[in-house]
């Protein structure tokens, strides 16, 4: 059996040059260790005193947050095509143009309520998909600290069930994919039943 199997729609890591502990040597050890990881970053951003900020460097710094643990690349952006999200090279600029974006709607001129905003947030970053890995949880992070922000209600994400479980993995993608061709209705009908 390889080290590393995958679900469809997630990004491949082929390359595991970079990865900190040492002692990791199967894929449930992987995500055992980075959930752990992202348990911290996510108690710091959403229960400490941290804000959201329309920010390049602060999306940097959540990601690096997220996986400072595991991954020597947390926080940077990856540098090669990975089969999803832009080509590498337009990253910066993509990340520029969302941040410009939401910059835009939180002056309440784009007509979109919060949540509606929370679920583009969410979209365009995993269509970005600005980092080597750790790309859908970085987006539902930085949706749910927007959200709190605004002092609205927080999905309860199940990212095992995201995972591990086809057919709730399976309608999460639909959704994006449907997001992709400007159709974000799947994805906000998705979120809204993890309320």
């Amino acid at each position: 059996m390889p080290l590393f199997e995958y679900v469809d729609g997630a990004t491949p890591l082929d390359d595991t040059s970079g990865l900190i502990p040492t002692h990791i040597h199967t894929k449930a050890e992987l995500d055992e260790w980075e959930a752990a990881n992202i348990l911290k970053a996510a108690r710091k951003y959403l229960m400490g005193r941290s804000k959201f900020r329309a920010d390049i460097e602060w999306l940097k710094r959540v990601h690096k947050d997220m996986l400072d643990d595991t991954w020597e690349w947390a926080g940077k952006y990856r540098d090669s095509n990975v089969g999803i999200g832009v080509d590498w090279t337009l990253i910066p600029e993509q990340i520029k143009n969302l941040v410009e974006d939401v910059k835009f709607w939180d002056k309440g001129k784009s007509g979109l309520t919060t949540f509606e905003q929370s679920i583009r947030i969410h979209h365009r970053l995993v269509r970005i998909h600005p980092f080597k890995n750790g790309n859908g949880r970085h987006a539902r992070l930085i949706a749910d600290i927007f959200l709190r922000l605004h002092s609205e209600k927080l999905p309860k994400w199940p990212d095992f069930k995201l995972i591990k479980e086809k057919n709730m993995r399976d309608k999460y993608i639909k959704a994006l994919k449907e997001a992709d061709k400007g159709n974000h209705k799947l994805l906000e009908e998705f979120t809204k039943r993890l309320y």
